[in-house]
């Protein structure tokens, strides 16, 4: 059946299904397997999460953590517990091996150190600070600080504590207790299951099914060559006398 009239011809004279049928019952057979999987994945990889910890005998130290603690003098006042209460909510925990918490950098055969970022506490934004779920007293020690996003482009809002002097960074040895149970053979499944939905068509085809969009370099090169091409100049076919 060389002739596509011919083979049009005899798909409609014996009701067969068409090309197109075929194509399209083996695309949807594919779509169908790739949501099976991922709810699998999704299922084993809940399943692992939930094993729940065991005591670890004998602790062991892992690094060092920098936090925030109350300073000796919020301490030992009659409202310790009303500021333990709010820093728990807005303290930021960071971690390294070195005590001194700087990373290290290679420049021409030497070791030298990289200066960290300023580690401050939470400053969340106003949809965050209402999930918090601060209590009147509480919410009263914050101020409301309006800035502009370069990022996101836009106008933005954050909250911050009024009173941060009450608060000290101090490094303690971060001691591990617990350590999480695991199953090697649900692990092995899901490392199985993740390979395959992580090949390049088949995330693709995922993230196109849930609505979003695919990230291409090419639609992104053919997006700025437009631009480009199609920039307006205010300048265009105006006198050199009206501009000056």
């Amino acid at each position: 059946m060389g002739n596509f009239a011919d083979e049009h011809t005899l798909i409609i004279q014996n009701n067969l299904p068409s090309r197109r049928w075929k194509i399209r019952r083996i695309r949807t057979a594919y779509d169908k397997k790739l949501r099976c999987i991922d709810k699998e994945h999704t299922y084993i990889y809940n399943q692992i999460r939930n094993l729940g910890y065991e005591e670890l005998v004998p602790p062991i130290q892992r690094g060092y953590k920098r936090l925030f603690v109350l300073t000796e003098e919020a301490k030992y006042s009659n409202h310790a517990e009303f500021y333990q209460n709010i820093l728990d909510k807005i303290n930021v925990v960071w971690y390294s091996p070195h005590k001194i918490f700087k990373e290290k950098k290679r420049k021409i055969s030497k070791w030298k150190y990289r200066k960290n970022k300023e580690q401050k506490l939470q400053e969340p934004d106003g949809w965050t600070f209402q999930n918090m779920k601060f209590t009147d007293e509480e919410a009263k020690y914050f101020y409301k600080v309006e800035y502009y996003d370069y990022q996101l482009k836009q106008q933005r809002e954050k909250y911050v504590f009024a009173e941060q002097w009450r608060f000290i960074l101090r490094i303690v040895p971060n001691i591990i207790t617990k350590v999480q149970i695991k199953d090697l053979e649900l692990e092995q499944y899901r490392d199985e299951l993740r390979d395959f939905l992580d090949r390049d068509r088949n995330r693709k085809r995922l993230v196109r099914m849930a609505g979003g969009n695919t990230y291409s370099w090419k639609k992104i090169i053919n997006e700025k060559e437009n631009r480009k091409k199609y920039m307006y100049n205010s300048l265009i076919n105006i006198p050199i006398q009206q501009i000056i």
